[in-house]
């Protein structure tokens, strides 16, 4: 169960993550507007700036506990 919540975790980081390192500047630019108008700007802020680190971070722990069994 831990190894599958470590990959969910790791998803939602590369989801968060991904779309600004493959976007091109024109859509990324939509695409962010598109996710402040829905969450707000301070929430966008909080889960884009934060979240893939937290989520990535989360997944690797859950990973080293599970990978000593």
């Amino acid at each position: 169960m831990g190894r599958l919540i470590a990959f969910i975790l790791g998803g939602a980081a590369l989801a968060l993550y991904g779309p600004h390192l493959f976007l091109p500047a024109d859509t990324l630019l939509e695409y962010q507007s598109w996710w402040v108008d829905t969450l707000g700007a301070d929430w966008y802020a909080k889960i884009f700036t934060y979240g893939p680190g937290i989520f990535g971070g989360l997944a690797l722990v859950l990973l080293a506990v599970r990978g000593r069994d």
